[in-house]
């Protein structure tokens, strides 16, 4: 995202996570030195988010990993 620039929202994901989805993922900060924080990813992601989709824009695809518009016209 920059300044000044649009920003499109191609798809939302609401997944519903349970206690036991969450890992702590340590931080490699120097402790004592400020900055230290507490860092949490999910287990499992892509099989959480496979089924999380609420949006999706129909116009937009992936294509290569990357979300791409699609040709309308064909």
């Amino acid at each position: 995202m920059k300044r000044g620039r649009p920003v499109v929202v191609w798809r939302v994901d609401l997944p519903f996570l349970k206690k036991e989805d969450w890992k702590y993922e340590g931080s490699k900060a120097a402790e004592g030195t400020g900055g230290r924080t507490h860092t949490f990813g999910i287990k499992r992601p892509a099989m959480l988010l496979q089924n999380a989709i609420v949006y999706q824009a129909p116009q937009i695809r992936l294509s290569q990993g990357k979300p791409s518009l699609i040709d309308q016209g064909r």
